[in-house]
């Protein structure tokens, strides 16, 4: 594991954007080391948020415009961080939200899904739910996803000419 401290000299590194502006100063810390020239290949996992006091895993948020969609990926682990299967298909289904809430479109074998946003901005919770013990028991592991739906802003001003007339 690299650990990277780095101290902002520049005015855009003292802003907060969050893990962006890490991974940033790690690609600048990375280039400063070896070169500008790519050496090799940096593969970057960035596991899910846990709560610092009881360990246990936060909620995912994920915040996208009412024209867009995302692709979400379930990677089972092992509490050590090895892959680890599950029994069956895994569920998703909307357990927050009304009739202009988000949809999800499941993959055939669970593993994944798109959340599909709704037109109308606001939040969608989805629930997945699969099962752990690969026996002929049950052991429920659920996780929520969060969908923020925000309107799309406008990018251009869509200016439309006339027909010219005489004065």
């Amino acid at each position: 594991m690299l650990t990277v401290a780095m101290k902002a000299e520049r005015k855009e590194d003292r802003c907060d954007h969050g893990i962006a502006a890490a991974i940033y100063a790690l690609i600048r810390e990375i280039k400063h080391i070896f070169g500008s020239k790519p050496k090799g290949r940096l593969d970057l996992i960035i596991g899910m948020a846990v709560n610092k006091h009881t360990g246990e895993h936060m909620a995912v948020t994920i915040k996208i415009t009412n024209e867009q969609k995302v692709n979400v990926t379930l990677s089972p682990k092992t509490d050590s961080g090895k892959p680890a299967k599950l029994d069956g298909v895994p569920t998703w289904t909307v357990v927050n939200g009304n009739d202009t809430s988000s949809t999800v479109v499941v993959a055939p074998d669970g593993m994944s899904a798109d959340l599909v946003s709704s037109d109308t901005p606001g939040d969608t919770t989805f629930l997945v739910d699969a099962d752990a013990d690969l026996g002929t028991g049950v052991e429920d592991l659920q996780e929520t996803i969060t969908l923020t739906v925000a309107g799309a802003n406008a990018k251009n001003l869509g200016i439309t000419v006339g027909t010219p007339v005489l004065k």
